[in-house]
């Protein structure tokens, strides 16, 4: 009965009553996209940087040098000679020491020439179907680029130059597909990946540009397939970046200085790089979520001047009901409901909007940056932000009712008259 009567009041007054739900939904739903947002950043970023303990590559940027080898989302800082780190893989200190190249990508997707090591070792991502490459130009596709572009074991495609959709297609150089992996969650998921001698032999006049240097090509550009068997010399051959790890806790402390003293090669440490720029994100998701708990605080005050002002228009409603015998404490109760149902109503409404716009952030993602961000998840202080919302706003309906609590009703039935 409490519950019918404060559900009778609220909708006695749809625009006002709207106005607080909407407010308390909207600020919920900021308060959630920030929450997610930042959840799923950390998770992402953190679950791929601490697989590897070091980059090392051309000098530059250093979260460049990270954002691009580690996370492929940004560009390559240059190429380096792959005989100047050669020294790294015959390190005590080093587990393994796995050589990248990039240049290339597929409708956006990067192809990363490599290593099986990459596969096997570094991200231990399993075969769903096909089998591993064994020779240039053929490719073992993640599972989201499998199922985004529908490729299927024995489809053939070109590469094209650079990171983006590009006009230049390298059409004398055809990859073909032999293996498709199992979704890992990871950011392999989304890569194309073949051995490093197809970058060499797709780009045998790129020895001294980086990776992504869009100069004007060279307009002899006549390559043949049996150009695929050449002997690439140790001096011409280079890399983007190795990717390193550790078999000694010692050689965090050694190995990045022995690089950093190299003329032309920088160590950057994925775990401290993306530290560093969450440190820089975190300053705006706090704006965001102070603005939120400013339009949240303008909710309560509306859904309290709301109450009120229909405790004014129903002064004689409640004396009447005084009269034929209701208990003051049921009059409380009734409004304490009237206030639980528009903080409920509009935290429902705000988590609902709050995954969906999170959905839909999401699949903007996918499709430009192929990082995957999703609605379907549930964070534990979302329960805690439930519970809160609602007691907030049964306290802030508690002054209206103890007002209605307290109603002469000789002095308002006499009013009235």
């Amino acid at each position: 009965m409490l519950i019918k009567l404060g559900w009778k009041n609220i909708i006695k007054r749809p625009f006002s009553s709207g106005l607080s739900i909407v407010l308390l939904a909207s600020s919920l739903m900021i308060i959630l996209l920030a929450i997610l947002t930042m959840d799923q950043l950390e998770s992402k970023f953190n679950e791929n940087a601490n697989k590897i303990d070091l980059v090392v590559g051309a000098k530059g940027s250093r979260l460049q040098l990270v954002l691009c080898n580690v996370f492929h989302i940004d560009n390559p800082t240059g190429n380096i000679k792959m005989d100047e780190v050669d020294f790294l893989s015959k390190h005590p200190f080093v587990q393994s020491a796995i050589p990248i190249s990039l240049g290339d990508s597929y409708k956006s997707y990067r192809i990363v020439g490599t290593e099986l090591s990459f596969i096997t070792q570094l991200y231990k991502t399993s075969l769903a179907k096909g089998r591993l490459y064994e020779k240039s130009l053929e490719v073992v596709v993640g599972s989201n680029v499998a199922k985004k572009l529908n490729l299927k074991l024995g489809d053939t495609f070109y590469g094209s130059h650079g990171i983006e959709e590009s006009i230049h297609d390298h059409d004398d150089f055809e990859y073909s597909i032999v293996g498709i992996l199992n979704s890992s969650g990871e950011v392999i998921d989304n890569l194309l990946i073949t051995p490093l001698e197809s970058v060499w032999d797709v780009h045998p006049e790129d020895t001294h540009k980086g990776s992504f240097d869009l100069r004007e090509e060279k307009e002899d550009h006549h390559h043949h397939h049996h150009d695929h068997e050449h002997h690439h010399k140790e001096e011409a051959k280079q890399i983007t970046a190795v990717l390193i790890n550790y078999n000694s806790g010692r050689g965090k402390f050694t190995i990045p200085s022995m690089v950093n003293k190299k003329d032309h090669l920088m160590a950057a440490e994925p775990a401290i790089e993306i530290k560093q720029l969450l440190e820089l994100i975190q300053p705006a998701i706090k704006v965001i979520t102070i603005l939120a708990w400013f339009i949240f605080s303008l909710a309560i005050i509306s859904m309290i001047i709301t109450i009120l002002n229909s405790m004014k228009d129903r002064k004689y409603e409640i004396a009447m009901m005084r009269v034929a015998g209701s208990k003051a404490k049921t009059i409380l109760f009734s409004i304490l409901i009237e206030g639980f149902l528009v903080a409920f109503i509009g935290s429902i409404l705000g988590f609902v909007l709050g995954h969906l716009f999170m959905g839909l952030i999401g699949y903007f993602l996918s499709n430009n940056y192929h990082y995957e961000f999703t609605g379907l998840i549930f964070n534990f202080s979302e329960i805690w932000l439930l519970i809160g919302t609602i007691i907030i706003g049964m306290v802030s309906a508690l002054f209206p009712a103890i007002t209605a609590y307290r109603i002469d009703i000789s002095s308002t039935l006499k009013n009235n008259l």
